[in-house]
């Protein structure tokens, strides 16, 4: 699991693959902890989100080299910005969610998939969380402004 994965991005910093499973899987174990009420075997959710965001961004800023070099991993990209958002809108962070959650759009008509059935299976998971992530920064703002 997730300790493995440390060790794999440890011992092979430049594995973008490694990095990727890494942060899908502290996803993973988050939503897993948090269904089962589980949260209190979790890292604190700084340490946990710190983490996520690293392993993440490493895999998607190494696949971006590979794929300008011709040596692309086939690393889902836009799979990766839709767990970062997802997993920010479930810290509340929601505006960090968005930087993310707008990536996976761009990054699927970059990739030429548009058409294709994951792609639009992520956009239709997209919409709605994007959408929500806007209201409550907005909501979230308001208030800001209201208090004095």
């Amino acid at each position: 699991g997730v300790e493995s994965l440390k060790l794999a991005t440890f011992l092979n910093p430049a594995d973008a693959r490694a990095h990727y499973h890494l942060g899908m899987s502290i996803s993973t174990r988050h939503k897993y902890a948090m269904r089962t009420r589980r949260a209190n075997f979790l890292p604190p959710p700084k340490e946990a989100a710190d983490s996520l965001v690293h392993a993440f961004e490493t895999a998607i800023g190494l696949e971006r080299k590979c794929v300008e070099a011709g040596c692309d991993n086939g690393i889902n990209l836009a799979a990766a910005f839709l767990s970062l958002g997802d997993f920010m809108a479930r810290l509340k962070d929601f505006d960090k969610a968005i930087v993310y959650l707008d990536q996976v759009e761009d990054t699927i008509r970059k990739s030429g998939d548009f058409d294709k059935d994951w792609a639009q299976s992520y956009l239709q998971e997209v919409v709605p969380m994007l959408d929500y992530c806007k209201k409550e920064s907005e909501e979230r703002k308001v208030k800001k402004s209201l208090v004095k």
